[in-house]
């Protein structure tokens, strides 16, 4: 946790920076490395701490009190170590003990053709968080056969390929989200796995490896997502926190004292009301989590938790800042960074809330929501 708030008021102190330049700096880079962060979720043989997931989602929380974007990319980078535990060993001992950073899109959005001892891989891919920071991506790709048409993901360096620094968003600036293009490069096979062999056991295919890690006996994608609900409460929390403070020293032309008003008096305490909720939802999910060793819950019940909390804590910002009126609209105030960072967290693809109660709404009248995780 203290690490957690190191990174995240480094990345607070030069956030006007990171939104015009679109990427949080090698600073935080540097201190998220220093802290040891990005070699959080990796097995114990390697080094790992054997956290669980309430300190995880706790750690990604603090820093997205004082910043979205390097909350995003904190996340991340420590996440992604996840999919690294189900490579081959010897090619865990190589990235395991490589001090690069990890980013990935496992969206299939690439082409990759079959080849003798691998694949060579074609695709452009948008939208890769912290790419610029990265020595390791994953990538999905769909393989198309003669008899079969199969989704695959495969593992790049960053250096044998051309990333486009062309990240221009209304929200999570800093993330460094660019575009990365891959033409005619070859993945050997032992640098690539499936997430459906993934999601029927979450377990390597080869041993060995440590029983006990995090991610080899859960629900593998609601767990690969479940720093964004998290993040998201950190944003909540400050602009909570950002409205109390601008509350108390508000005088109307009038010469009330806006704190004493009914008005920001009820505001308040449905924000925290709403807070304390989504606060609630998160433990359950970790509680689903840690008892689903065997697919007890339908991915759309995690895809529903997860956007009603982001949900939850979009309004809770916005409530804040229509509240507070146009001084938190000023480009850099706290408010206005949360309100903007938490929609972009809303239009993920696996936080939209529209398409979340629409699965969650299918699976409960017995049809097949469709949900991967």
């Amino acid at each position: 946790m203290e690490s957690a708030k190191k990174i995240g008021m480094l990345a607070e102190l030069e956030k006007i920076t990171a939104d015009k330049e679109n990427s949080i700096s090698e600073n935080v880079i540097r201190l998220i490395k220093k802290e040891g962060i990005n070699k959080l979720i990796i097995p114990k043989e390697y080094g790992g701490e054997q956290i669980d997931f309430t300190t995880f989602t706790d750690m990604v929380k603090t820093v997205g009190f004082y910043n979205l974007s390097a909350a995003w990319l904190t996340y991340f980078y420590s996440l992604h170590n996840c999919w690294v535990a189900y490579l081959p060993k010897h090619r865990r001992d190589e990235i395991y003990q490589d001090s690069g950073l990890l980013a990935d899109i496992l969206a299939p959005i690439g082409s990759a053709k079959r080849v003798d001892g691998g694949f060579i891989l074609n695709g452009t891919y948008n939208y890769v968080s912290g790419i610029k920071h990265s020595k390791w991506c994953a990538v999905g790709a769909v393989v198309k056969d003669q008899e079969m048409t199969e989704q695959i993901v495969l593992v790049i360096d960053t250096s044998d390929v051309k990333i486009v620094e062309n990240w221009e968003s209304l929200g999570l600036r800093g993330s460094g989200s660019h575009t990365l293009v891959i033409e005619d490069l070859f993945i050997p096979e032992d640098l690539t796995f499936k997430i459906q062999d993934i999601q029927k056991k979450s377990q390597p295919l080869e041993g060995p490896f440590d029983n006990d890690y995090l991610y080899y006996n859960v629900h593998f994608l609601p767990a690969f997502y479940i720093g964004f609900p998290a993040m998201a409460i950190g944003g909540a929390e400050r602009a909570i926190d950002e409205f109390k403070k601008g509350t108390e020293k508000r005088v109307r032309i009038s010469g009330e004292s806006e704190k004493a008003s009914p008005r920001s008096q009820r505001v308040i305490a449905e924000m925290m009301m709403k807070l304390q909720a989504a606060k609630g939802l998160m433990r359950t999910y970790i509680e689903m989590l840690e008892e689903d060793t065997g697919y007890k819950y339908d991915p759309s019940e995690y895809k529903a938790i997860r956007a009603s909390i982001i949900q939850s804590c979009i309004d809770i910002a916005q409530k804040a800042l229509l509240t507070l009126g146009a001084s938190a609209l000023i480009k850099g105030h706290p408010l206005e960074m949360i309100v903007r960072d938490l929609l972009a967290i809303g239009t993920h693809v696996t936080s939209l809330y529209e398409d979340a109660v629409d699965a969650l709404g299918k699976k409960l009248f017995g049809y097949n929501s469709g949900v991967r995780g």
